[in-house]
């Protein structure tokens, strides 16, 4: 009979290589930000005078960032299904009934996962199934989880379409800067202007364009030439994953995958 280490050493290795994939996704991500890919303008409406800053440029989003996106997702999955295998191993004394269709259950709604959840971890023990039971792998009782099956399951047909950019707010300190100068003094104003808090907008523009209104401002309100806009790279697959920041998805699921690794471990003695 193998023991834990050894059940554990390819699932381990999947998870690494995931975090793998993680860091060269940051290199990328903070490469593309670094060139400066989103331009900003401003301009007064010609009927209400307002001031009006808006995306003037925006460069697409390189293609590796869902590539290597999904490569993270993949490895995760990858890694969820060796485990179910490693257990239903460890049940049936390494003797599975049908190792080549061994899946970690997720499904889209708790009926559909009792309906097949058998069928994927065919051979494993009642303590196994009551304590992936317990994980709740289904749309409606671990959302994060599902969101990794069903994005797993989109990657592999078609790349992350959705990862693009979208507007991740005004800096505030900045702006309330701009409306202070010259009625306060300079040093109340570069207070607010070191400020790093940034207004999150209801309309974030997914996917950015050239022209997209940024902020509305009062009329005849002068511009500040400091102002900063954050933006973001997001994955925005409807109904799964809506404008979630790609590195915050990954590093979630990342946390999740490994939770449930230390949570069954237990099922490898």
């Amino acid at each position: 009979m193998a023991s834990i280490d050894e059940r554990l050493r390819h699932i381990v290795l999947k998870i690494k290589r995931a975090k793998e994939h993680d860091a060269e996704l940051q290199r990328q991500l903070r490469s593309f930000l670094d060139s400066k890919p989103y331009k900003v303008g401003y301009k007064h409406d010609t009927t209400t005078r307002k001031l009006i800053y808006y995306v003037t440029e925006v460069e697409p989003t390189p293609d590796c960032l869902p590539l290597i996106a999904g490569d993270v997702i993949q490895n995760l999955m990858s890694a969820l299904d060796h485990l179910a295998y490693q257990i239903v191993c460890r049940d049936t004394s390494d003797n599975p009934p049908n190792p080549n269709w061994i899946y970690f259950p997720i499904a889209d709604d708790l009926q559909k996962y009792k309906s097949k959840k058998a069928g994927k971890i065919q051979g494993a023990s009642e303590a196994t199934f009551a304590a992936i039971d317990a994980l709740k792998p289904y749309k409606g009782g671990n959302d994060s989880l599902w969101s990794l099956y069903r994005l797993n399951n989109i990657e592999k047909h078609r790349l992350l379409l959705t990862v693009g950019s979208q507007a991740g707010g005004i800096n505030l300190g900045q702006l309330m800067a701009g409306h202070l100068r010259g009625r306060f003094s300079e040093g109340a104003v570069n207070a607010f202007e070191a400020m790093d808090l940034y207004l999150n907008p209801a309309d974030k523009g997914f996917p950015l364009q050239p022209g997209f209104e940024l902020y509305i401002g009062a009329p005849d309100e002068e511009p500040n030439p400091k102002q900063q806009f954050r933006f973001d790279i997001v994955v925005n697959e409807p109904g799964i994953c809506e404008g979630k920041p790609l590195l915050a998805l990954t590093n979630e699921l990342m946390v999740l995958v490994e939770g449930i690794v230390t949570t069954l471990t237990s099922r490898l003695q």
